[in-house]
């Protein structure tokens, strides 16, 4: 007979099961514009499984980035009724810069951190420089050249 504290704990299973809870209620409350954001958040949708990293932080800058384009076409969405929702799927307009920023997002989290990087690397070599001339100078005003 297992105890209370032999089972393994699975962490984050009722996080998932509640995110799944609200995106059936969104999809029964507002079937249009759920397909409107699955479409346009496509990249990001595929970005959450390839994306394997703790913290998921290239999902997350494809997600942000992707986000921000979708406001505009909802608001239309919501404005315009959702009769018209087939024809803003189908809209390049619609979706193409979604779908760019979501590439940007992407773009920014691969060459930031090697961006980062190099920024680093040239102040360290820069302070190395600055260090080894003071050295010598102390060398010289103390009169240690020969040891």
């Amino acid at each position: 007979m297992a105890r209370k504290s032999d089972t393994p704990k699975v962490k984050g299973r009722g996080l998932v099961w509640m995110q799944g809870l609200a995106c059936g209620a969104c999809v029964a409350v507002a079937p249009a514009a759920c397909a409107l954001l699955a479409i346009l958040l496509a990249p990001a949708i595929a970005m959450l499984p390839i994306d394997r990293t703790p913290g998921r932080p290239v999902a997350r800058a494809v997600l942000l980035c992707g986000a921000a384009p979708c406001v505009e076409p909802l608001i239309t969405l919501w404005r315009t009724g959702s009769g018209n929702a087939f024809a803003s799927f189908c809209d390049p307009v619609v979706f193409g810069p979604a779908w760019a920023a979501c590439a940007g997002g992407w773009l920014l989290a691969q060459l930031l951190p090697i961006g980062i990087r190099g920024i680093l690397e040239a102040a360290s070599l820069s302070q190395a420089a600055r260090l080894r001339a003071e050295r010598e100078r102390l060398v010289k005003a103390w009169g240690l050249e020969n040891r």
